[in-house]
């Protein structure tokens, strides 16, 4: 992804933290050289503000926001009937727990969907433990902060919309 396509004011993607509004592109001194910072605020989470190196964007993951139309494909891919190998989950739950960090760290909203999908019909099933229900709220948080972006709704109308297409999942 080009960096030079963010814009002041313009909302952004951080892999780990979600849809924000780059706010500044800040420059600062740091062991005498001169380096310029996206400042990102997210409005949607606990966290508040994050900078990230300019020169480093493409790595960190910084990308623009999805499409509407690819925001139609995530809430599809939620409710696809589940796959052989989804069904069987003979992973352990160390292996499963790495596997779905890694995907949400992705940035790959996809990815992300395909986690939520995964916890949420678990959680139908039985009781997701404290690792796995703070995954479930992490990608909740990732998909409706984006949807939010995507869509230009409040983040409660984005949590319905996602909850609704939940409800259509294919067992």
């Amino acid at each position: 992804m080009m960096t030079s396509s963010f814009e002041v004011g313009a909302p952004i993607v951080h892999p780990i933290h979600g849809a924000g509004i780059l706010k500044d592109i800040d420059k600062r001194q740091v062991r005498g050289r001169l380096l310029s910072y996206y400042v990102i605020d997210f409005p949607y989470s606990d966290l508040g503000q994050v900078m990230v190196p300019v020169d480093m964007a493409e790595k960190v993951g910084l990308r623009t926001i999805n499409k509407d139309a690819n925001i139609d494909d995530v809430f599809s891919s939620l409710s696809e009937s589940f796959s052989e190998e989804e069904e069987e989950e003979s992973k352990s739950f160390h292996q499963r727990y790495r596997d779905y960090l890694e995907k949400i760290q992705s940035g790959d909203l996809c990815q992300v969907a395909k986690v939520y999908r995964l916890l949420c019909r678990r959680s139908l099933l039985k009781p997701l433990g404290s690792k796995d229900k703070s995954l479930f709220e992490t990608a909740r948080q990732l998909l409706i902060s984006e949807i939010v972006y995507s869509k230009d709704v409040v983040d409660s109308e984005a949590g319905a919309m996602l909850d609704e297409a939940m409800e259509d999942m294919i067992f």
